[in-house]
This record gives C-alpha cells, sequence and structure tokens, in this order.
C-alpha cells in the first residue's frame, strides 16, 4: 500500500513511469488532508485494517512524516538522503540514506 501526501494523479503517473503496481493508494486527496495530520496514516491503518505498531511509515520530512506518524504510534523509518540534521525532540525509529538500506528491515 502507499499512502501519500502528493496528490493523486502526480503519485499514479510516478506509478506507472516505473511500471510499479500497489493494491491500494491513498492520496491527501482522498482524505482532503495533508500531512501530519493524522487523517492520511489513519485511512491507511484502517485500509489494512492494522494498528499503528504493525506498521512502518517510510519517508523523509521531519515535519510531516516523522512528527506525523509519531504522534500517532506508527513506527518512522527516515530516509535522509543530504544527512541534513533532524529537530530537536523529532526522532524517527530509523535513520538511512537510501530506500534500499530498509529492505532488510521491511523482510525482518
Amino acid at each position: 500500500m502507499v499512502v501519500s501526501n502528493i496528490d493523486r494523479q502526480d503519485i499514479e503517473a510516478a506509478i506507472a513511469l516505473h511500471g510499479l503496481s500497489f493494491a491500494d493508494l491513498i492520496t491527501s486527496d482522498d482524505v482532503r488532508s495533508y500531512k501530519p495530520r493524522p487523517e492520511l496514516f489513519n485511512a491507511g491503518l484502517r485500509a489494512l485494517g492494522l494498528r499503528p505498531d504493525q506498521v512502518l511509515h517510510i519517508g523523509d520530512s521531519v515535519t510531516s512524516d516523522v512528527a506525523g506518524a509519531t504522534r500517532l504510534g506508527i513506527p518512522v523509518a527516515r530516509v535522509n538522503r543530504t544527512g541534513k540534521a533532524r529537530r530537536d525532540g523529532i526522532q524517527p525509529t530509523y535513520e538511512t540514506m537510501t530506500l534500499t538500506e530498509l529492505v532488510p528491515l521491511i523482510h525482518a
């Protein structure tokens, strides 16, 4: 499943461009709300039928992704490609420089 802050038309174009497919897609357009507000995260949890501690949110924004998900008890993997420093008090569960570093974590 993909839960994205991007508008539906933009994420669908990106998914098609890369030849990917996902069983479900929920966007900020669908819930009429943007991260870090809880509506988008909650819609994803409902669609999956899972609790916050049973998923992993992956994102690159400290404010939108890390702060938004952790407020709901969702573990977060922050992809920090540039090594940008975190803001005080906002800690991701995991931090990597690339998505591929998360593969072992996802399979665990």
